[in-house]
């Protein structure tokens, strides 16, 4: 096994530095379900899952400048989001999202939309974009299923640097909302395949997405090459393209999210019953 390089260059400012331990997706949006206790790891390698005491993290990912520029992302759009109730941790006493004037229910589907008004669009987005950085710039394992051209990632790096996120239609985000408390997963961003319905003039057609999951948030990350995609007409489903967001919600129960947590704790338990029993 290589030893860890100690000094390097940071890959996010270009400078060179020592190294400092760097969690790819941010700490206090991935703790485990009891405090104290140890994550169990799987993958979608089919890797036996292990016990770690910390969520994913690179150690020659960046300097402690880089990290601090991540740090400050972090720190800004987590406030956010807890303070607008996208993620479990901000949901204080409540079991589930209320519905209201800014939260439809979609009949009895367990769907619903959110009207997303005063929010801090900017920070958000800076907050995914980065959250996309690292999982293409890291060489984790765990983080092999985000790649991004090496000019693109330059550039996205370069724009991160400066505080800058681009247009809306840059990396477009959209959000969707577990909107019921469930069971605690820390999974990996990957790219899949999303299906867009039909809306006005653009007809219902599949997209390739980075999807990247946080604490009962789902960002839906679109490339930038991707000639099938176009965010401008995709309106208020975009962050940031109009004053307010439209955000999916979706009962944890009938989720992706509680379905992909179901089918790898049976594959586990399956193939490493004895291995399971002691983590």
């Amino acid at each position: 096994m290589p030893r860890k390089r100690e000094y390097g260059v940071c890959r996010l400012t270009g400078l060179k530095g020592k190294f400092v331990k760097a969690h790819l997706l941010p700490k206090a949006l991935t703790r485990p379900g009891v405090a104290g206790t140890p994550f169990v790891e799987t993958s979608s390698h089919g890797d036996r899952p292990k016990r770690s005491w910390s969520s994913c993290y690179d150690t020659e990912l960046v300097t402690a400048d880089g990290e601090a520029i991540l740090a400050n992302f972090d720190n800004e759009a987590i406030s956010e989001l807890r303070k607008q109730k996208l993620v479990w941790s901000g949901f204080g006493p409540l079991q589930k999202l209320p519905h209201g004037p800014d939260h439809d229910a979609i009949g009895q589907t367990g769907l619903g939309v959110r009207k997303l008004c005063g929010t801090d669009f900017r920070a958000l987005r800076l907050f995914f974009l980065s959250l996309l950085w690292r999982a293409a710039a890291s060489r984790h394992e765990a983080f092999g299923g985000v790649t991004l051209a090496a000019d693109e990632l330059a550039e996205l790096g370069s724009r991160l640097v400066a505080r800058d996120p681009g247009p809306p239609t840059y990396f477009a985000v959209h959000l969707i909302q577990l909107s019921t408390l469930g069971a605690v997963q820390n999974l990996s961003p990957f790219g899949k395949f999303m299906r867009i319905p039909e809306l006005g003039d653009v007809k219902a057609h599949s997209v390739p997405i980075f999807r990247i999951y946080l604490d009962g948030l789902i960002a839906h990350i679109h490339p930038n090459r991707d000639t099938a995609y176009d965010g401008g007409k995709m309106g208020t489903l975009v962050l940031g393209q109009r004053d307010f967001t439209a955000v999916l919600t979706i009962e944890y129960e009938i989720s992706f999210q509680h379905e992909d947590m179901q089918t790898r704790l049976a594959e586990a338990w399956t193939i490493w019953p004895n291995l399971m029993e002691k983590l």
